[in-house]
């Protein structure tokens, strides 16, 4: 596994010292590196959060259960919000066939087609199990703190669809539910209807579970490397298990992106992925960033609002979208490329209309290195337009590329969050809007949350 952080485009020396960092600034910032990684540590050892030793976890569950299931079912649905959806979505956009739901059986290996349902849309939900066989679908239910209401409401439906489309022990044999086994109230729930449940750490919040059992679930019933996924993440994290700053790929893009923010105003975080598949990753990033570093108080309690905001872009395609506004728009962004120089695939263009030039030049240019071309030429352009950015170069996208790059930015998230002197594992708007929709449906304990959103839904509006 290679994968490599060039953050040379952020410099002063590359793009000026308007927008690029000097080297003052950011050898003043590794100096303080040694303490911030004792810190890092402190909190790795407090508990505070299980996704640094995800990488090392004890995957006897995890097998057991795959053994039980896998190679069985037609359909895979997986049921959540937020990050416990997000999370194996990730994982499977990144390593799917891009066509996996319309290949057929065989060629799926045992695989089921696999369906997110993360949204309680009414419309989603019915035209979704109109066309599945509910007697040949596994439901994989994800809610950490079991909660959530519209996980909730979605499982409670689907217990009622399963129950009378395929018999009263449909829910004890097509369902698992991935939540934390002491609070959770899925766990009274898979008591009552003998449910196997799959192990979530009460310290684990949904977008850092990339590399935990909701997740590799997933990935197992699509005959992903369980393994391999965790050994990306493990030789990262072995790689970055040290506080000198200029040789850790993740505190580094933690740094930059610090420094950048700060002394520079780059307030948007582009990711910037040269690949269908690790799109799928800056997708993900885009959630993983707002809930974790956007937020009002620090952790001694005072406000300070701060946050980045994060954007997804992919090419070739956004660059005849978003790289306008990246190269000329207002200069607030740091843009980080991702590639990998395997791409998985090899098509070459062949040769027709020879008089016509602008298809004559194509004849036998393999279609990655249009990717490739097209990856430099933004690079390219946005340096000379005196834009920052950086790349996370990768020699492919396999399961132990993904868990690298997916480890390497939880862990500069992390970094970035002792920087700004914030909890990235919290959530308290997150939270709010939870208890807000309690609060208009009636649930007991919030009466006065629903009084107060009654009272301001009641204010007069100008409306034309």
């Amino acid at each position: 596994m290679s994968i490599a952080l060039d953050y040379t485009n952020c410099l002063s020396e590359a793009i000026g010292a308007t927008h690029g960092l000097t080297k003052s600034e950011i050898d003043t910032l590794v100096a303080k590196f040694p303490k911030h990684h004792e810190n890092i540590d402190e909190v790795r050892s407090s508990g505070e959060s299980a996704f640094f030793d995800l990488p090392y976890q004890d995957t006897t569950e995890l097998k057991a259960l795959l053994k039980k299931h896998h190679g069985k079912w037609e359909n895979l649905v997986v049921l959540g919000l937020g990050g416990s959806v997000l999370a194996p979505a990730t994982i499977f956009n990144a390593l799917a066939h891009r066509q996996h739901n319309l290949l057929d059986a065989k060629a799926r290996k045992g695989a089921p087609r696999v369906f997110f349902l993360g949204n309680p849309d009414p419309r989603s939900l019915l035209e979704l199990f109109e066309i599945l066989d509910p007697k040949k679908t596994l439901v994989q239910v994800v809610s950490r703190s079991g909660v959530t209401a519209e996980t909730m409401a979605l499982f409670l439906w689907l217990k009622d669809h399963l129950t009378k489309k395929s018999g009263k022990t449909a829910l004890s044999t097509q369902v698992v539910i991935t939540t934390e086994r002491e609070k959770s109230p899925f766990n009274e729930i898979a008591k009552t209807e003998k449910i196997d449940i799959l192990s979530i750490p009460s310290n684990l919040t949904g977008r850092y579970g990339l590399l935990g059992n909701h997740a590799l679930f997933t990935a197992g019933m699509c005959n992903f490397s369980v393994e391999n996924l965790l050994k990306g993440g493990a030789d990262m994290d072995k790689r970055c298990r040290h506080g000198d700053a200029p040789k850790n790929p993740a505190y580094m893009h933690s740094l930059i992106h610090y420094l950048l923010t700060r002394k520079r105003r780059k307030t948007m975080h582009v990711t910037f992925a040269f690949s269908d598949r690790l799109n799928a990753i800056g997708k993900w990033y885009d959630h993983h960033c707002s809930v974790s570093l956007g937020k009002m108080l620090n952790r001694k309690g005072k406000a300070v609002h701060v946050g980045p905001s994060p954007v997804s872009a992919v090419g070739t395609f956004d660059l005849h979208g978003q790289q306008q506004l990246f190269a000329e728009g207002p200069f607030d962004k740091v843009t980080t490329f991702i590639t990998a120089k395997d791409h998985g695939a090899q098509v070459t263009v062949p040769g027709a209309y020879p008089k016509i030039e602008a298809a004559a030049y194509l004849k036998d240019v393999d279609m990655s290195s249009i990717l490739t071309h097209g990856y430099w030429a933004a690079e390219q352009h946005l340096t000379a337009a005196g834009r920052p950015n950086m790349t996370i170069h990768c020699d492919q996208v396999d399961e132990a590329h993904v868990g690298g790059v997916i480890y390497l930015l939880q862990l500069s998230t992390a970094m970035s969050a002792e920087l700004y002197g914030i909890n990235p594992f919290d959530q308290p708007a997150v939270d709010h809007n939870k208890q807000a929709l309690y609060a208009q449906i009636g649930r007991a304990g919030f009466e006065d949350l629903a009084k107060r959103i009654k009272d301001y839904k009641g204010k007069p509006r100008k409306v034309c």
